[in-house]
C-alpha cells in the first residue's frame, strides 16, 4: 500500500478506534455499513437486521455513531469512485484482520459501497 493509502488506513483506523472506544453497539445490530459518497467521504451506521438479497438493510440505521463521518477521509477527487471503493474495501479487509478484538468488528455482517450503488459484503 503506498503512502497516501497508508495515511488513509491510519485516519480510518483511528476513526473506528474512537467509535469503539466511545459509542455503545447495541447487542442487536447484526450488520455494519461504510457508506462512501462524493466528494469522497466515509461515513457508518449499524443495522439490527441483514439480508443479502435486499440491500435495504443498510437503511435502517439503528445505529449511528457519534461521529458517523470520518474526519480527514483526504481522497482525491482525480480517483474514480471505483478505485476509492477498492481501496476502502482493501483497508477495511486489513483493518479486520488486524484488530480483530474491536466490538464494531464482532457484528456477523460488514459491507461498504457508494450511496445508490450496490454494496460489497466484506464480511
Amino acid at each position: 500500500m503506498n503512502a497516501r493509502f497508508k495515511d488513509l488506513k491510519i485516519t480510518i483506523k483511528k476513526w473506528i478506534t474512537d467509535i469503539d472506544n466511545t459509542d455503545e453497539l447495541s447487542s442487536d445490530i447484526r450488520a455494519l455499513c461504510f457508506n462512501l459518497y462524493e466528494p469522497y467521504g466515509i461515513e457508518m451506521i449499524g443495522s439490527s437486521w441483514f439480508d443479502e438479497e435486499d440491500e435495504e438493510w443498510a437503511c435502517d440505521e439503528d445505529f449511528k455513531p457519534t461521529q458517523r463521518v470520518c474526519p480527514n477521509f483526504n481522497v482525491p477527487d482525480s480517483f474514480t469512485w471505483e478505485e476509492v471503493l477498492e481501496i476502502v474495501i482493501s483497508i477495511l479487509k486489513e483493518l479486520i484482520n488486524e484488530v480483530p478484538g474491536l466490538k464494531l468488528f464482532k457484528v456477523e455482517h460488514i459491507a461498504a459501497g457508494f450511496v445508490d450503488r450496490n454494496l460489497i459484503i466484506i464480511k
